[in-house]
């Protein structure tokens, strides 16, 4: 008796331990990548000691997991028969990530820990953008020089508007604008006022910030929300695209960065500047490449070889960063290093996700969260970014048990 009393404490205390860290992960994915992997690495401590694999069976059920499997076999058929770098090493290490995404489907968490979890994300989201916008205005340099172990030094505040890259920053913007646009539909009375409010926060920061990624997956967003509702024949359409135009307008006129990026993009395509740009050349080169050998398309070039074989193919390479080892387009580095089969795996790993979401009342907004993430990898190579891969996983699995 004393030992079954004793199983079921245990049993208890791991549950709640197990809850409590799920939605803590939301809060701190935003805000710091050291905590994010203190919670991860006790999840799965927790998911090991746990020992109930119960689920597993339902698991196998799930198509996107031949998928990430067959991915994964790829890439270690990739490191055998490719040439083995310091880069082969650095992509597992990256990939890594994506191996907690069958895991948190195995573990057994509450409903409410699902939502907990989403007004965490949120939170410190709003935190995230508070420090971002105190940074605009000169409030935060003396934080940042003197509390150099927590946030990043004075010299830095370009690059980091917040705890995280500018790029980093807007992406995670606009995965909580999509969520916002979600709970707007289900709130009312006061706290729809505060979202609104909210909202706008979020906007001001994602147009303000120089990370054009993030801009056009919201772009993208509203665009297809806008038409969605015309469809449905319902009036807040015409709300959601002057909401969007006035947005863009503003923005051009009184953002430095996004006017910017706007005329920097117009200028490549009017004129010979793109031959100057790294992505269009990356891009370029790879493409060349893969174009070169057709016969190493079926199984590609090897894990992690691109920045090698882009060194020993083009000259003006050597010159380049060493940190840049992906063309910075996902499906032009999976093509590369593990060739169409890793191309399809990827395709059908990322449609499978898509259509698990089918079902779910919020499936436009759960399902333009997986096409925003494919939309991303064709600016980068996101899928081996751990912050932005884990903030993906984390609202994924939020999509599929959030009701």
């Amino acid at each position: 008796m004393i030992a079954l009393n004793t199983n079921k404490f245990y049993q208890i205390l791991i549950n709640r331990i197990k809850n409590y860290s799920f939605v803590l992960l939301g809060f701190s994915i935003p805000i710091s990548i050291s905590l994010t992997y203190i919670i991860l690495f006790l999840l799965l401590a927790l998911f090991v000691l746990d020992r109930d694999y119960q689920k597993i069976k339902f698991l196998k059920k799930e198509k996107w997991l031949l998928a990430l499997l067959l991915i994964f076999v790829l890439y270690i058929l990739g490191s055998i028969d490719g040439q083995f770098s310091s880069n082969t090493k650095e992509v597992f290490k990256r990939l890594s990530v994506w191996l907690f995404l069958p895991i948190f489907f195995l573990m057994d968490l509450k409903k409410e820990s699902y939502s907990k979890g989403i007004f965490a994300f949120l939170t410190s989201v709003f935190f995230m953008v508070i420090m971002s916008v105190f940074n605009q205005f000169g409030l935060t340099a003396h934080i940042f020089e003197y509390l150099p172990f927590l946030f990043k030094s004075s010299q830095l505040l370009e690059l980091y508007p917040s705890t995280h890259l500018y790029n980093y920053h807007n992406i995670l913007i606009s995965f909580s604008l999509i969520i916002c646009f979600y709970l707007a539909k289900k709130l009312a009375g006061p706290k729809i006022y505060l979202l609104i409010l909210f909202i706008i926060l979020l906007v001001f920061s994602l147009f303000s910030e120089a990370g054009r990624a993030g801009q056009i997956v919201f772009i993208l967003f509203l665009t297809f929300y806008s038409i969605d509702l015309a469809i449905k024949k319902k009036r807040e359409s015409i709300y959601m695209i002057f909401f969007l135009i006035v947005t863009i307008l503003i923005s051009y006129n009184h953002s430095p960065n996004f006017n910017y990026r706007v005329n920097e993009l117009v200028l490549k395509f009017q004129s010979a500047e793109k031959n100057n740009d790294h992505r269009y050349n990356f891009w370029k080169s790879t493409l060349n490449k893969i174009c070169e050998k057709p016969a190493k398309n079926l199984i590609g070039h090897g894990t992690g070889s691109w920045r090698s074989e882009m060194n020993e193919s083009f000259d003006y390479f050597n010159s380049i960063d060493e940190n840049h080892i992906t063309p910075h387009n996902n499906y032009l580095y999976i093509l590369f290093e593990i060739g169409i089969l890793g191309f399809i795996a990827l395709s059908y790993f990322f449609y499978t996700m898509y259509y698990k979401l089918k079902t779910k009342a919020h499936e436009f907004f759960s399902r333009n969260l997986v096409v925003s993430y494919t939309a991303l990898m064709l600016f980068d190579s996101y899928m081996v970014i751990f912050i932005i891969s884990i903030a993906y996983i984390y609202l994924f699995i939020i999509s599929v048990y959030y009701e």
